[in-house]
């Protein structure tokens, strides 16, 4: 009796596994088949200004018409969702001094399809060389 309640219960968690599993795929197939671009990718301050001020463009292209939403992690942006499902672009004024995420979710379903990331990169000074042995030195 023990012995088939164990394989009733290994099979249980077996069937389990394989349904997250090909959740899991299809999930990840949706992903691959939903793009989310930006355009610039990067932003480089120079040393007199730390603050990156550009406009960028959020772009997507989905094989499945549907309505999305955009959110990121920039404090002057609220969650933004599209009045339909033909708005595929965003532009956004950003002034920031950090790497901003967008997160693109389907507007019904709240599920994740798409990420990326505005790089901001501050320049570095020119160090200037030390000359580490004595001039008079010969070794």
């Amino acid at each position: 009796m023990k012995i088939s309640t164990t394989i009733m219960t290994l099979f249980l968690l077996l069937c389990l596994t394989i349904t997250s599993s090909k959740q899991t795929l299809a999930n990840e197939t949706e992903q691959l088949r939903t793009k989310l671009t930006i355009s610039p990718e990067f932003c480089i301050t120079s040393d007199k200004q730390l603050t990156c001020e550009l406009m960028v463009q959020l772009s997507w292209e989905s094989e499945q018409l549907r309505s999305i939403c955009i959110l990121s992690d920039y404090e002057h942006m609220a969650k933004w969702c599209s009045e339909s499902a033909e708005v595929n672009s965003l532009n956004l004024n950003i002034s920031t001094t950090e790497d901003i995420q967008f997160v693109m979710i389907d507007k019904a379903t709240h599920e994740t399809l798409a990420k990326v990331k505005l790089e901001v990169t501050p320049t570095v000074e020119a160090k200037v060389r030390r000359r580490y042995r004595n001039p008079w030195s010969l070794f």
